[in-house]
């Protein structure tokens, strides 16, 4: 029997302002792309994390650099979802940000390239994957836990990704989760002219 969950739930999160174009191009564009396509994007990360995973080295899958690929975290309860809750990312407020899920299963199934590691992307110590088999070295105790500081090196291990090359079509999104229920009635209507339609639930335990 497998170590890791199966199917393996993925989450990637982006700000509301950015389901309008997300709908227009069909499908979830990693940063390179979006850069390519001068695609206007409201941001909810740090500018100098960034500026580090343009230049860092995928090892595996496709290769290029983590922006080629676009980023999912292994629980929604991340760092930097714990980081913006405390108000240290500028003019971004957490129950704006809405939620994709999806499984690392029906990425593959896809035929989509992907990677994984077993800690933050960018860090030395952590280590990327990219065969299904192999997310047993995901260190699940640290992302299954409620928090991650009472874990030698948790923050790194919290952190672990799943990488998706290039771009995630839209209609592999399996649950949109929001904050509330202001922000659902909000999603369901950005997204009533779609003829697949996600899921749109109020998931407050994805949250802070």
């Amino acid at each position: 029997m497998p170590t890791y969950p199966v199917p393996t739930p993925i989450y990637h999160f982006t700000h509301i302002d950015n389901i309008v174009r997300l709908l227009g191009t069909g499908m979830l564009l990693c940063k390179n792309e979006m850069t390519a396509q001068n695609s206007q994007y409201r941001s909810s990360a740090f500018e100098s994390v960034q500026a580090h995973r343009e230049g860092f080295k995928v090892p595996v899958s496709k290769g290029g650099t983590i922006h080629d690929y676009v980023p999912f975290y292994f629980n929604s309860l991340s760092p930097m979802l714990f980081t913006i809750n405390c108000g240290n990312v500028e003019n971004i407020i957490m129950k704006d940000l809405v939620f994709f899920k999806t499984s690392a299963q029906t990425v593959a199934a896809s035929g989509s390239y992907f990677a994984f590691t077993d800690g933050h992307g960018i860090m030395e110590l952590s280590d990327y994957y990219d065969e299904l088999t192999d997310l047993d070295q995901v260190p699940w105790s640290v992302i299954n836990a409620r928090y991650w500081n009472d874990f030698q090196d948790g923050r790194r291990l919290r952190q672990s990704e799943f990488l998706v090359y290039k771009s995630f079509d839209w209609n592999l999104i399996e649950v949109v989760g929001v904050y509330n229920q202001d922000m659902k009635d909000r999603v369901e209507q950005l997204l009533s002219n779609l003829q697949q339609q996600p899921v749109v639930e109020v998931k407050r335990n994805w949250y802070f």
